[in-house]
């Protein structure tokens, strides 16, 4: 084979690889909504210490300056409370500070954002 052919089988497979690549492109990134919220509330039904403490969330939308992009919804909050509602009509309150979640559904309702279907990421 001459020096000639090889670089033009060269050139072509440089060709079909950037045509290759210019037609396949990246995979388009996935929406996800993020927010930082000051505060929040969480009711659980479970008893304690089973689950987790926050598998949904309450939170002013003003103050969390939440703006809905799609799931998944991506939650920083400075202090979270959760009431634990147990068995005998008790309830205990905790409260984690600098809480990080993510859920899989999240609305405005009422000036407020719901969240629900959250775990720690």
């Amino acid at each position: 084979m001459s020096h000639r052919s090889r670089r033009v089988l060269a050139t072509g497979a440089v060709l079909a690889a950037a045509t290759c690549a210019v037609v396949t492109g990246a995979p388009p990134a996935q929406a996800a909504t993020t927010a930082h919220c000051p505060t929040s509330t969480s009711f659980v039904l479970l008893p304690t210490g089973q689950g987790y403490l926050f598998p949904n969330l309450t939170a002013s939308a003003t103050a969390c300056g939440f703006v809905d992009n799609g799931a998944p919804y991506r939650f920083t909050i400075d202090k979270a409370t959760s009431t634990v509602i147990t068995g005998g009509g008790q309830s205990r309150e905790y409260t984690v500070e600098n809480l990080r979640t993510e859920c899989t559904h999240a609305g405005v309702s009422d000036g407020y954002v719901r969240a629900f279907g959250c775990h720690v990421p």
